[in-house]
């Protein structure tokens, strides 16, 4: 390897990890990115990030569209970046970004592998999904066979992330299959009548509230985006969770309707950050474990359970660690990582 370049496979080093190693030697160059046939560069300027190029775009989105390339490889380059500052933004805020995105796309995509592949709607014709929200609508509408996932998302004029959690939703619901080989008829594609205010708010809140993506790895106490009319979780005398029985509580408040796309956002994206504090603790065999009891979470949700459906998931991982056989240290730690996502201050 000759000097001034560093190298290697995204799937090994995520690549924020290594972009902040590089920002904080103070480096200048151009991190070459690649999976498949797509390409991407990253313009560093004396440690910050300021330019990103991709087949698409240039700037800071497509900078984050390198989030769905988990399994891709990195090149650096030292060398004086001659680009236009496009990314003005700090390294902390975009790596935090960069790697949540990350995160979701990893839970996102163990239903969804590709954005290659060919969304189906399971539905018969005059036959209303319940709890499907108004955009999940236009894109089970958009789910005939013949559209890719990429080319829904280009249709609803939405980031591709964003298409892809809606048709996770779906997906997890039975309400669409993913199929390999493109099928049916185009869909009529009728452009929004008005712009979809509450997702956007809801999505730009989680970026501004979620923990900065540096070490340590844990995540910081307060929720992002949780609502504060949850219940708290029981305690035991050994700190933990109650895991025999559920715990007694207060008749609940009414909870808010799942058409809400604002609220199931935060719910959906809460039982996510639950998820990966579990998987930050647990061994790689328990992982699994995980992902099922989120996914169950998700459909809960979709179906309107809203706020207890995420306090069960914490519940569900706790009770699921004692029953793998994971030694007590390792349950108490778990136990006080969950908890802390659910501090409110």
């Amino acid at each position: 390897m000759s000097q001034g370049v560093i190298q290697g496979s995204m799937r090994e080093a995520p690549l924020p990890d290594i972009i902040q190693l590089v920002s904080q030697g103070g480096k200048s160059g151009c991190f070459h990115v690649q999976q498949e046939a797509s390409r991407a560069r990253i313009y560093l300027k004396e440690g910050r990030i300021i330019h990103a190029v991709t087949p698409t775009g240039e700037g800071f989105e497509a900078l984050m569209e390198v989030a769905l390339w988990l399994d891709g490889s990195y090149r650096f380059e030292e060398v004086v970046p001659d680009v236009p500052a496009t990314i003005t933004k700090p390294n902390a805020s975009i790596l935090m970004e960069l790697g949540r995105r990350m995160d979701e796309w990893r839970v996102i995509s163990q239903k969804i592998p590709s954005v290659d592949l060919y969304p189906a709607s399971t539905l018969l014709p005059g036959e209303t999904p319940h709890g499907v929200n108004a955009r999940e609508a236009r894109v089970l509408a958009l789910s005939t066979g013949y559209y890719s996932v990429a080319e829904v998302a280009e249709a609803m004029q939405k980031p591709v992330l964003t298409t892809a959690k809606d048709l996770y939703g779906l997906v997890m619901a039975g309400h669409v299959v993913l199929k390999g080989i493109r099928s049916g008829k185009p869909p009529k594609v009728e452009a929004p009548a008005a712009p979809e205010p509450a997702p956007a708010q809801a999505m730009t809140s989680l970026r501004e509230e979620a923990p900065a993506f540096a070490p340590p790895p844990l995540p910081p106490p307060g929720p992002v985006g949780f609502p504060e009319d949850h219940d708290p979780l029981p305690e035991t005398i050994g700190g933990g969770f109650a895991a025999a029985a559920p715990p007694p509580a207060p008749a609940p408040a009414k909870p808010a309707p799942m058409d809400d796309p604002q609220r199931m956002v935060k719910l959906m994206n809460f039982t996510q950050r639950i998820a990966q504090a579990a998987k930050m603790v647990l061994p790689e065999p328990q992982h699994e474990m995980v992902n099922r009891l989120q996914a169950k979470a998700t459909q809960q949700i979709i179906s309107g359970d809203g706020p207890e459906a995420v306090k069960n998931l914490a519940l569900a991982i706790s009770r699921g660690a004692v029953d793998a056989g994971c030694d007590a240290d390792m349950v108490r730690t778990l136990n006080t990582h969950l908890k802390a996502l659910f501090a409110t201050k």
